[in-house]
């Protein structure tokens, strides 16, 4: 059960042992003011920075891009999982982590600092951080305990999953607007902020694009989502310099994920390229089938499985490409080409002259492309759109579409039913069957 009094127990034993962490607690030291164990605002936003890496970069982003067909099982459970076998363990712990150190429970306490200091720009930061964070486990689990999580009640109700989107967006627009402040109390986290050195018009920018992120995740059951989308998308990043990237290193406990996974773990050969994906991107003659994988195609490129990589989140491409479709599905197709370009031209391709469904078709492929190791975005697009329409790891089998919750969680709280029942399935709320490609209108074969 999501109870305060356990996550901030757990919460405090993880941080002790946090890279990211000076506490020092016992005899002395535990009142030495040199040495404070109460954690400040900075030092909860730098554990959430982290937390926020890996739930976008580590495990439950391996699983997705496997499912979403850029990633193949190579090796050992990895195969299962590509081949849609899987079970509760499938969260790696991602499900009790959106709570626990570095999670919810530390950036509601670092909110609280910053409000009662009336500290307003570093507020709206933190409330970011929580919106992308619960927006994110919205799209892994569906429904959340959310609204009633560390409440310390026994058996806490979940929030249906569109409920917890709307409150990310409420979230978002609380941080856009406590980000505008100019009270002279205002100090962003300009240290400890190691992607965007605290600066305000960086993180209101990925505020909005987080919010045409979010609304675009509704939009296969809201479809004016795709209006509101627009007008976010409108304010979001705008160019590869406002990129919401993982700002890892080369010292032993900041690498890159991938690096972690294949390299310092000896995972070689567990996660490859999917052969469809790097076909696709040898048939269109993509120069990101260079950047992506080795030549061989049985692994990351050298640049991406560096171990400082810098891995995006939240990009410039997914800014645009989410304006060019927003612009398409509100009847604007003039925008919608000419954003698709903007984002080819930003990866030296020629620019495109297509119109209806072939636009559509092309938006949404060139978005499957970019969305590469963005998180959990190609998978996430292409449960609203099947496209571009692969074909199933399993014949006769659809693409998981949901994270089953965490069991020590679902033993622990009644409203949560056993994996493979009720709203602990295989597809969330905002994602129903897809009859047809939207790209192609050809039957939805993984979808």
């Amino acid at each position: 059960m999501i109870k305060l009094r356990y996550f901030a127990a757990v919460a405090l034993g993880l941080i002790a042992t946090s890279c990211k962490s000076d506490f020092l607690t016992g005899g002395e030291l535990t009142t030495d003011p040199n040495r404070p164990n109460v954690a400040t605002a900075n030092q909860l936003f730098a554990g959430a920075e982290g937390a926020i890496w890996a739930l976008l970069g580590s495990d439950p982003a391996r699983v997705t891009g496997m499912w979403a067909r850029e990633f193949a099982g190579g090796q050992n459970q990895y195969q299962s999982i590509y081949n849609y076998l899987y079970d509760e363990g499938i969260q790696s712990g991602f499900n009790i982590g959106l709570y626990a150190a570095g999670g919810l429970v530390d950036i509601v306490r670092a909110e609280k600092i910053t409000r009662d200091e009336s500290n307003f720009a570093f507020l709206g930061i933190l409330q970011v951080q929580e919106a992308l964070t619960m927006g994110t486990g919205a799209d892994l689990f569906g429904d959340l305990v959310y609204s009633h999580a560390l409440s310390n009640e026994d058996n806490p109700p979940l929030d249906d999953q569109l409920v917890v989107y709307d409150s990310v967006q409420k979230l978002l627009t609380a941080a856009i607007g406590n980000m505008a402040s100019t009270a002279a109390t205002n100090s962003p986290p300009a240290g400890s902020d190691l992607v965007y050195g605290g600066d305000i018009g960086l993180w209101t920018a990925l505020a909005h694009t987080l919010k045409a992120r979010f609304y675009m995740h509704t939009a296969e059951v809201r479809p004016a989502a795709y209006a509101q989308a627009l007008a976010e998308a409108q304010q979001g990043i705008s160019d590869d310099g406002g990129n919401y990237f993982g700002a890892f290193t080369s010292n032993a406990a900041e690498t890159n994920f991938y690096f972690q996974f294949e390299v310092t773990a000896g995972r070689a050969g567990y996660l490859i390229p999917d052969a469809q994906f790097v076909s696709l991107l040898n048939s269109r003659n993509d120069p990101r089938r260079a950047e992506y994988f080795n030549a061989a195609a049985t692994r990351l490129s050298n640049d991406r499985l560096a171990p400082n990589f810098q891995q995006p989140f939240v990009t410039y491409d997914e800014n645009t490409l989410i304006w060019a479709e927003a612009a398409y599905r509100t009847g604007d197709q003039v925008t919608a080409l000419a954003k698709l370009n903007e984002e080819r031209a930003n990866h030296g391709l020629a620019p495109e002259a297509v119109a209806g469904q072939a636009l559509l078709n092309e938006i949404l492929t060139e978005k499957y492309i970019a969305d590469f190791q963005l998180g959990h975005e190609a998978w996430n697009d292409y449960k609203r759109t099947c496209t571009p329409n692969f074909p199933p790891t399993q014949a006769g089998k659809k693409m998981p579409g949901r994270m089953y919750y965490d069991p020590n969680e679902r033993f622990t709280n009644t409203n949560i039913p056993p994996a493979g029942q009720g709203f602990n399935g295989s597809r969330n709320p905002n994602d129903p069957a897809n009859v047809v490609s939207d790209g192609t209108g050809q039957p939805c074969l993984a979808g």
